[in-house]
């Protein structure tokens, strides 16, 4: 049996007075890309130092390819862990050529011809021309100055690539093209990945494997399907998307709500619940006809909002319930004050 790539369990970590991980356990399996994913402070750049080797942890063990390199107190070095790099800022050398920062660690003279075919390679594996080995990094665009220390990681051919939020510096439209560059050569070359970031959204678009943490803590481990679609709480729920909650009644693998009888898609004890849906389950169909509204489902759009490819609707459901949120594709969406039938697509959840 092959053995995972990353194997951390019970890690901790406490910084003066307070306790930055607590008792954290993550396995990353060989080529696999993972995410953790939590908001500022909550410990995911701390896991990652600890993985790294940049710090020991209190508490817990880390082993990298079955061979263990951190426990209580005590660690290997980082440079004996075949590990490689990237910070948020690629944080290159700004008085050494591309090429230089590249082959810094490579064995051998860095102008030897080894060491040049190296690195013409390199840059070639993260799409750039080998012309760039003479640049210096400020000559570079954000996105550049990324692959280049994605290179200068790759460099060294890690078993495990740590990447500490690397397209948050980077403009909307040069994170995106960056981060699918970055993603595929890691894709291509079978490095197992462990990436922090605060962005839900590219968490969910390129790991194989989501970690949503906080406090020290993950509250949702799983493929993004999984932790986006049945999460296991209300905050990792949240935290992923916006969520409508309703309040239901459950029987026989059924919850009935507001919006009808909806199927549920995991095993709920009978007896009232709360129940969760994701905006873009529930679409709006405006009716002409003398439905009243107090049938299931029917409803009066009170507050529309355009976001491009998409619209956000407000409907009132009347009685008791608050507005319900509806994310739908924005071509002719019904108009504010126009009656409207909610269609559910797929099952719903309760959370605990």
């Amino acid at each position: 049996m092959t053995d995972p790539a990353l194997a951390i369990h019970g890690l901790t970590k406490t910084f003066t007075d307070h306790r930055v991980l607590d008792g954290v356990d993550l396995t990353l399996e060989p080529g696999s890309i993972t995410a953790v994913v939590g908001a500022s402070g909550c410990g995911k750049t701390t896991l990652l130092r600890l993985v790294a080797g940049f710090e020991t942890p209190d508490a817990g063990t880390i082993d990298i390819g079955g061979r263990r390199v951190a426990s209580a107190g005590s660690g290997l070095a980082p440079h004996r862990r075949s590990v490689g790099y990237v910070a948020q800022d690629g944080a290159l050398f700004p008085h050494l050529t591309v090429g230089a920062n590249i082959a810094y660690g490579l064995p051998g003279r860095a102008r030897s011809a080894s060491v040049r075919a190296r690195v013409a390679e390199l840059l070639e594996t993260v799409s750039l021309q080998p012309s760039f080995a003479e640049r210096r990094p400020h000559e570079l665009s954000g996105g550049q100055q990324q692959r280049v220390a994605l290179a200068r990681a790759m460099a060294r051919q890690p078993a495990l690539m740590l990447l500490d939020e690397p397209f948050s510096a980077l403009d909307t439209g040069l994170r995106a093209a960056t981060r699918k560059a970055v993603m595929k050569v890691l894709n291509d070359t079978g490095v197992t990945t462990l990436l922090v970031t605060h962005d839900q959204g590219e968490a969910l678009s390129v790991a194989d494997q989501v970690a949503v943490m906080r406090d020290g803590r993950f509250t949702g481990v799983g493929t993004p399907q999984q932790v986006y679609r049945t999460p296991g709480n209300r905050f990792t729920a949240e935290f992923l998307g916006d969520c409508v909650f309703l309040p239901c009644t459950v029987r026989a693998g059924t919850a009935a709500c507001v919006l009808g009888q909806i199927p549920l898609v995991a095993p709920s004890p009978d007896g009232p619940a709360t129940l969760m849906l994701r905006p873009e389950q529930l679409v709006a169909i405006e009716i002409t006809d003398a439905t009243t509204a107090l049938d299931p489902g029917i409803g009066i759009v009170v507050g529309s909002e355009f976001l491009g490819h998409d619209v956000l609707l407000t409907i009132d459901t009347g009685g008791d319930t608050p507005p319900i949120t509806v994310r739908q594709h924005s071509i002719s969406p019904p108009a504010v004050s126009a009656k409207i039938r909610i269609e559910i697509l797929g099952g719903a959840l309760v959370l605990p």
